[in-house]
């Protein structure tokens, strides 16, 4: 129970067997009490997009309770700065304290992790709404959750939720590699600006892992490939992981606990590659 007592806040957890959940689950199991969070809104003006819903994240929420912690669910869209200092300031007047903040949000749309588009083709409305959700909330969730660890005096830890986009170059798909990449950089000013209270700053990249969104990029590429079908992309994909499969969520909640526990209590400022080989070639 390495987390006994412990609160954290996990970001982007209303999706049903993505990595959110797997984090969530995996921190409740070693002791944490765990918020989750999601927008669990509609949003027409993104039709390509999909959120986690309300109904999904309560009974994320209930899971974490069956597991003998404490779980709650809120509602909140991590790239309004009133929203998340709303969240923050419920979760530590229900908990009284932030151990934790895992910032799992993220996502886009024209040239993001579901769908691409190219540069030429961008919009502007596109590459700001990308770089929000997957840069500037981990921004506005770090800011707020750093002051409230800060004033708690307690020595808390931030874990960032990267993507192997972020280290190479992907067609299609430049504003989300350009905010992951900007979260990448992120981690480092927060882990030195954060060091002299104790905060420990990390973040992971996952590369091709099982997930709703990995399933709904595949789906779109198949759609638009005749004769091609979901799973034959996915194989088309896994042939350049060295390791030869997809990663599971539970995988990618695996490191993400240790950078959140004390066993990686002399790391701070850097980003794992959590990719089957893949950035190794």
């Amino acid at each position: 129970m390495k987390f006994e007592n412990q609160v954290a806040i996990v970001t982007g957890a209303g999706r049903p067997y993505g990595i959110g959940e797997a984090i969530a689950s995996r921190l409740a199991r070693a002791g944490a009490h765990v918020v989750v969070v999601d927008i669990c809104r509609e949003r027409p003006d993104l039709p390509r997009e999909r959120f986690g819903q309300w109904d999904d994240l309560q009974a994320i929420a209930e899971g974490l309770e069956a597991l003998g912690q404490r779980g709650l669910a809120l509602q909140a869209d991590v790239t309004d700065e009133g929203e998340v200092a709303a969240m923050v300031g419920r979760v530590v007047a229900e908990f009284g304290r932030i151990d934790i903040l895992c910032n799992n949000a993220g996502g886009g749309t024209g040239a993001g992790p579901a769908d691409s588009t190219p540069v030429a083709d961008l919009s502007l409305t596109d590459w700001n709404y990308t770089l929000g959700v997957s840069l500037t909330s981990t921004f506005l969730c770090s800011k707020h959750t750093a002051k409230a660890m800060i004033e708690g005096g307690l020595k808390g830890r931030i874990v960032n939720t990267v993507s192997v986009a972020a280290h190479h170059g992907v067609i299609g798909c430049s504003a989300y590699s350009a905010a992951k990449l900007g979260v990448v950089s992120l981690t480092k000013t927060l882990a030195l600006e954060l060091a002299p209270h104790g905060i420990r700053v990390n973040a992971f990249s996952p590369g091709v892992t099982d997930t709703p969104y990995v399933r709904q990029r595949v789906e779109g590429i198949a759609q638009s490939n005749l004769g091609a079908t979901p799973e034959r992309v996915l194989a088309d994909w896994v042939k350049s992981v060295p390791l030869g499969r997809a990663a599971m969520p539970q995988e990618m909640a695996a490191v993400a606990e240790f950078l959140a526990s004390e066993d990686s209590s002399y790391i701070t400022g850097q980003t794992l590659w959590v990719d089957g080989g893949l950035t190794a070639r």
